[in-house]
């Protein structure tokens, strides 16, 4: 059983249609990175997967369990609320602009949805809290607020939060676009140990170098379709298509 099936996801806004088909399956411990030109539609896959986004037709299934599918109409038929709910917190999502409460010291960032969403103790919410922020290498900065954080802190923070909640999928958007190269790194490290810790992440990205040393798959998406897919060593190394080709070819030149 996968941990995450997509299947034909059609998604448009308006008169634009950003996914024009996408299907994708991912195995427990599996790290895949989604990459490829603004606007081909990385980032609305993924919020379609934690329905962030609704898709307009296609089939998501989260651990064998149906999110939505076509019905009769061959529309998109979602699940009950609850149920959406349920599986929602099977997946942990880290947004590029960190998201974090800013009125929240650090600690009560991670305490918050723990205590209120999954009903547990404030006491063990706090343990829970700080081993995490012992794992991302800020426990020092527990009783910080946002605003006293550098940005790369301030999105391990933003990991630490998503990984409370105790998710069988990470889901990152973009999560070093707002950082400098030197805080890039920190939050890379993070993702990285994640990844040797076995797991299962989905990572929209244009760091091609973690692309290549983490991921098991990479994906490459354009104009709302995937493009091609394959080892990071097959799509980074050895790009088949020519529009693989073309997007590799100007990101080495940019650097």
């Amino acid at each position: 059983m996968y941990m995450l099936q997509a299947i034909d996801v059609y998604k448009r806004f308006h008169k634009l249609e950003v996914l024009k088909g996408i299907s994708l399956q991912v195995a427990r411990g599996e790290v895949i990175a989604i990459i490829g030109p603004s606007g081909s539609g990385k980032s609305t896959f993924l919020r379609c997967l934690n329905r962030l986004e609704t898709v307009d037709k296609g089939y998501i299934e989260i651990q064998g369990e149906v999110m939505v599918q076509n019905g009769p109409d061959n529309q998109a038929q979602y699940s009950d609320e609850k149920n959406i709910a349920r599986l929602r917190r099977k997946m942990g999502m880290v947004f590029q602009d960190f998201n974090l409460f800013p009125h929240r010291s650090v600690l009560e960032n991670l305490m918050l949805a723990p205590v209120l969403v999954q009903n547990i103790e404030k006491e063990q919410a706090e343990h829970n809290a700080r081993a995490l922020l012992e794992k991302v290498g800020l426990a020092y900065k527990a009783d910080n607020y946002p605003f006293e954080l550098s940005g790369g802190q301030q999105q391990r923070v933003a990991i630490a939060r998503a990984l409370a909640m105790n998710p069988e999928i990470m889901c990152f958007d973009e999560p070093t676009s707002a950082l400098d190269p030197e805080l890039t790194g920190e939050v890379l490290r993070v993702m990285k140990n994640l990844a040797e810790e076995k797991m299962t992440m989905i990572v929209v990205t244009h760091e091609i170098g973690f692309a290549k040393e983490v991921a098991d798959r990479v994906i490459f998406m354009d104009e709302g379709l995937i493009v091609e897919q394959g080892s990071a060593q097959q799509v980074l190394l050895n790009p088949q298509h020519e529009r693989t080709q073309a997007f590799l070819g100007n990101v080495l030149m940019a650097r």
